[in-house]
């Protein structure tokens, strides 16, 4: 007679789940053997405030592969982390669209808005300097959420400790991230109206149109 063996829901989504984990660990495997201090590089690279010219004298260190690397760990830890953050709030086959949704919007959100603003102002020569910091910034978060996301597997969805840093880990990272790119327009001596144009037409505002849909559609 056949068999039959009764396998609990939650322990087999766990296991997909840790599976995305161990790819993205794979990832910075690779990177540290690319790169064997990738991740001391990426952590200086995170914090570093300097001017313009020097930004190209630590990133030729890291290469252009381990930096793909990185990104790509940014993007499946970020996604695994927003759709275990969103589990609580929804069903497994909503908060999975729901994370898939964000995470791509957020990124093409990322990576157009300051270049149609450094189009705009006509400091096009800008945009290779900005896209290096979201690689700084978004590639050492990325590591953070791995870390976090490995935990939520271990201590549940529901653990409200790691959905509150989750959400200070986001914050953290794009707050940082335009400190950095208004230091470094700053620096290439942009004028400091822009900055405020930029900061309320295509960084605030957005934030604020996306908040106010989600809170009239799920609540």
């Amino acid at each position: 007679m056949p068999r039959f063996e009764l396998i609990e829901r939650a322990s087999q989504m766990n296991s997909y789940l840790l599976f995305v984990s161990l790819l993205s660990l794979t990832f910075i495997a690779y990177a540290r053997i690319s790169t064997p201090d990738a991740l001391a590089l990426s952590w200086k690279r995170f914090w570093k405030l300097s001017k313009i010219e020097s930004f190209g004298f630590d990133d030729e260190k890291i290469r252009p592969a381990t930096q793909s690397l990185f990104l790509s760990n940014a993007f499946v830890s970020f996604s695994l982390s927003t759709y275990l953050f969103l589990l609580t709030y929804f069903e497994r086959l909503d908060a999975l669209g729901l994370a898939f949704a964000f995470v791509c919007s957020f990124l093409i959100f990322q990576l157009l808005n300051f270049r149609v603003a450094l189009f705009v102002t006509d400091n096009w020569k800008l945009v290779s300097h900005i896209a290096e910091i979201n690689k700084q910034v978004w590639s050492f978060v990325g590591l953070v959420y791995l870390g976090l996301s490995f935990l939520w597997l271990i201590y549940g969805q529901a653990n409200s400790f790691l959905q509150q840093a989750f959400l200070i880990v986001g914050v953290s990272g794009y707050v940082w991230r335009l400190i950095k790119a208004w230091r470094a327009c700053i620096q290439a001596n942009l004028e400091w109206y822009y900055l405020i144009l930029y900061l309320c037409a295509l960084e605030i505002l957005p934030i604020l149109f996306v908040w106010r849909w989600l809170s009239g559609e799920y609540n």
